[in-house]
């Protein structure tokens, strides 16, 4: 029974560092984790550049997702157990930024990305 026990965790961490992180050319996963500062537009030119590769993010699940850009700044569950994820790329109240521009991924009831855009 004891073995049981410990058998449990060991195969979920196992299955937890399965999963691969997206390589995206040209995407700079160092830049992307810094908090969006005054007037910075650099989130927005790197959503850009996944938008360009979406091919490469598609069909992968929340886990290889948050790798890759981390906690989604709002995650929201739709109908039919759709799932979004919202990354805020521009800030909220500063700067002369008059559309606030966030990255949508829609994930399917498999887990699988579906849609990635950059939304108003």
């Amino acid at each position: 029974m004891k073995m049981k026990k410990l058998a449990i965790p060991f195969l979920a961490i196992l299955l937890s560092s399965c999963y691969s992180t997206p390589n995206i050319p040209g995407f700079d996963q160092e830049v992307w984790m810094v908090p969006i500062t005054y007037c910075d537009q650099s989130k927005l030119e790197l959503a850009k550049v996944l938008i360009d590769n979406k091919d490469q993010l598609l069909g992968e699940g929340q886990t290889q997702i948050k790798q890759l850009l981390g906690m989604p700044s709002e995650q929201e569950l739709y109908r039919r157990t759709e799932k979004f994820f919202y990354y805020n790329l521009t800030p909220g109240d500063t700067c002369d930024i008059q559309t606030i521009r966030r990255l949508s991924i829609r994930f399917d009831a498999l887990d699988r990305a579906k849609e990635i855009m950059i939304i108003e």
